[in-house]
């Protein structure tokens, strides 16, 4: 997985709304700050919480699917753009790749972000 640049959008979204410097460490642990945002609402109607973008890298031609807390085997859009509501540093994302015969799964882990809370 990589990061997206703050100025991309993502459902509408600057990216640097959703959060900042975002990275992926040799263990698949995130590090950065996700940002909590209200009204996400081309996420999920009035949704809201901490969201992070990242882009899977995958061929063009396989077919990768995402699983997390709430989620299973989700099949990635052709643009493999991901948007992950983390709920807790606790949380895990699945990444599954397929192609032909061959598969490969990477599990990322949201223990290295700070999570702003809501402000009042």
């Amino acid at each position: 997985m990589t990061s997206l640049p703050d100025d991309a959008k993502v459902l509408g979204m600057e990216v640097s709304k959703l959060q900042s410097d975002v990275t992926v460490d040799s263990d698949n642990t995130l590090h950065g700050i996700s940002r909590y945002v209200k009204g996400f609402d081309a996420y999920d109607k009035d949704a809201e919480g901490n969201f992070i973008a990242m882009r899977v890298t995958a061929p063009s031609d396989a077919t990768v699917k995402i699983t997390t807390s709430t989620v299973s085997d989700k099949p990635m859009d052709e643009d493999r753009t991901l948007i992950w509501k983390v709920t807790s540093t606790e949380d895990t994302l699945t990444v599954k790749v397929e192609k032909g015969e061959e598969t490969a799964e990477a599990v990322y882990r949201a223990s290295g972000l700070t999570l702003e809370q809501q402000s009042e």
